[in-house]
């Protein structure tokens, strides 16, 4: 008899993690699981994921923005004067990625968005739609994203919000002459509209939606099917000059880190160091 009952079968138990001294039952929502393993990190183990994770930010971009989160509300960085000099120095990107990928963590725990959504969007789409999607919406928008470039998105997302808003684009120049263009669109219409604006604004190197929709337009009353070309690279740096050229690249860029130097700095800084490595200039 005893062995009979000692060959009872016991019911299978979910999957647990054992996260500190707590054991956590695994939903097998991964967002949900990730957020439960991440804010109950200490903060030593906080740290050493984040090293781990930063090898890869690719891969482990949500993850790393939940650890990076918690590392920030709790001021773990010490040593460091601020959470954007910890993320340079220690991981080599900058503080605006970071805060990125915590605002992607943000949105898709607090909106329970799932996981298996918006894991084939990678990071520098997810940023963009992140504070707008819901579960309703996602869907919607992540098919959108998967057809645009970054700039072409972020440029649709613009143009949604100055509709709603009820607000036109700020134009190049306020002049006594200017005649105000109002057209209304359906939502498929404006998302074409916004992807012909970025196109033209990048053929043309400028931020104007104005100058876009004009080469645009004149483009086609010359017999093609290509915005006008009116000015020549140089022209436009030597418009433009050095540094609002750097913050307007930066800012088409978002998903590269702008590092640089005047000429002859790393050699001052290295004076007395002859092993230490030059910083890339760029790093993405």
């Amino acid at each position: 008899m005893s062995e009979a009952v000692g060959a009872v079968v016991e019911e299978a138990k979910p999957e647990t993690a054992v996260i500190g001294k707590k054991k956590i039952e695994k939903t097998g929502d991964l967002i949900l699981d990730i957020a439960h393993e991440v804010e109950s990190l200490s903060k030593t183990k906080a740290l050493n994921m984040a090293d781990n994770l930063a090898e890869n930010i690719e891969v482990n971009y949500f993850k790393l923005g939940g650890v990076l989160k918690l590392i920030n509300d709790n001021s773990w960085f010490e040593g460091y004067k601020t959470f954007d000099d910890f993320v340079f120095e220690k991981y080599q990107f900058a503080g605006r990625k970071a805060r990125y990928l915590v605002s992607i963590y943000d949105h898709l725990v607090t909106k329970m968005i799932p996981w298996e959504k918006v894991s084939g969007l990678g990071w520098t789409k997810l940023k963009e739609i992140a504070p707008i999607i819901t579960p309703e919406t996602v869907d919607e928008w992540v098919a959108k994203a998967e057809k645009l470039t970054v700039v072409e998105l972020i440029a649709v997302l613009k143009a949604l919000k100055g509709d709603e808003d009820g607000e036109s684009e700020k134009t190049q120049k306020a002049t006594d002459d200017i005649v105000k263009l109002v057209f209304k669109l359906k939502g498929d219409q404006a998302e074409i509209v916004g992807q012909a604006l970025a196109k033209a604004k990048g053929e043309l190197q400028t931020e104007y939606d104005t100058v876009a929709l004009e080469q645009i337009c004149a483009g086609y009353v010359g017999g093609t099917t290509e915005a006008a070309k009116p000015y020549s690279l140089d022209e436009v740096i030597d418009a433009t000059g050095f540094e609002p050229l750097l913050k307007a690249i930066a800012a088409k860029f978002p998903d590269y880190d702008i590092i640089v130097k005047p000429v002859g700095q790393d050699e001052v800084e290295a004076e007395g160091e002859p092993e230490a490595e030059a910083e890339p200039v760029a790093q993405g």
